[in-house]
């Protein structure tokens, strides 16, 4: 059962390649966090302006065509209702990502993903979604 004020809370996944967006909802989905995807930043923000509750977590790639995760992230901060969302970014790109990221406020979870360190970040934003065994 669900704790109170965490019923529609969701993780949201923004990244182009639809097989990192797939396997994220399904790893996340197995470990009780509800997830909703984008394949860029533009369709991202769309879908936080109708959805009526707010991610946990927001994890990003940087690098998409259309809106990329810089401008992304600076749509979020420029908007109150987004701006305290937290941020991950979800990167394959080297070290130099990671001078970005400080930039961006935001953690690097680098691909391909270490199951471990994923779901211990997504419940650090996320708690209470694993349900007890």
């Amino acid at each position: 059962m669900e704790t109170e004020g965490s019923a529609r809370k969701f993780v949201l996944v923004v990244d182009d390649d639809p097989d990192i967006r797939e396997s994220l909802e399904t790893v996340l989905g197995i470990h009780g966090h509800p997830v909703a995807t984008a394949a860029d930043g533009s369709e991202a923000i769309q879908l936080l302006r109708r959805e009526p509750a707010t991610p946990c977590l927001i994890l990003l790639d940087l690098m998409m065509p259309g809106m990329n995760g810089f401008e992304f992230r600076a749509e979020l901060e420029a908007d109150p209702t987004f701006a305290h969302i937290p941020v991950i970014i979800i990167t394959g790109a080297g070290v130099l990502v990671d001078e970005k990221a400080n930039t961006l406020r935001a953690e690097v979870l680098r691909k391909p993903f270490d199951l471990k360190a994923l779901l211990s970040t997504v419940k650090r934003f996320c708690p209470g979604r694993i349900a007890s065994a």
